[in-house]
């Protein structure tokens, strides 16, 4: 085998270095692999051609420049959708696979702002009837008494965070009357800065 041939030789295995790079973890082994086969296959080109047909060494580094960024391109953007690719290479997990109780948790998110009643007294956790169901949760830090108008103002966990409906009522013809500041006499506004009599000479 010539020059020529382990050159061309050497420039499939290092494509092939360079892709499994790209998918399996080596701490960069196979990276230094790659560029050795890159690093001899050049010297055995320039061996083989440089002094025969330099036309053939420089169309081969041509190819190698042209050849390493596609194969880099095809590998991350094109074999993970073929069917080989998919059967390679592990999915990634969906967001309710990784997410625990992701459905419950969306479910109790869609009742905030929801009006509600509580079943037994908050202190500060308990039940209350949400939608015609009875979920548990917990007030603000603060006690509630059973069968009391509650409003769902958050989540955390699996409990629904409520408030003392009341609290959140706010009358908007209520109006709030100024109290007139009481009138004040010239000698009230002017006290005598000293208590007591200064003696006239």
């Amino acid at each position: 085998m010539d020059h020529s041939h382990i050159s061309i030789l050497l420039l499939i295995v290092g494509i092939v270095l360079l892709v499994a790079e790209l998918f399996l973890p080596s701490g960069g082994m196979i990276s230094i692999l790659a560029i050795l086969a890159f690093t001899v296959s050049m010297w055995s080109a320039w061996t083989a051609w440089w002094d025969t047909d330099r036309v053939f060494w420089w169309t081969y580094l041509a190819s190698l420049i042209v050849l390493l960024p596609t194969v880099i391109v095809i590998a991350l953007n094109i074999f993970p959708k073929t069917k080989m690719g998919r059967r390679v290479l592990l999915e990634a997990p969906s967001l309710e696979e990784v997410t625990p109780n992701l459905a419950e948790t969306q479910k109790l998110e869609a009742l905030i702002g929801s009006k509600g009643k509580t079943i037994t007294p908050l202190i500060p956790g308990g039940l209350v009837l949400v939608d015609g169901e009875r979920m548990h949760s917990e007030s603000e830090g603060m006690l509630i008494d059973t069968d009391s108008e509650i409003d769902v103002v958050g989540v955390d966990g699996a409990r629904l965070i409520v408030r003392l409906a009341s609290l959140l009522e706010v009358d908007s013809e209520t109006v709030v009357q100024k109290i007139p500041a009481p009138e004040i006499s010239e000698s009230e506004q002017k006290p005598d800065p000293l208590d007591f009599d200064i003696p006239q000479s």
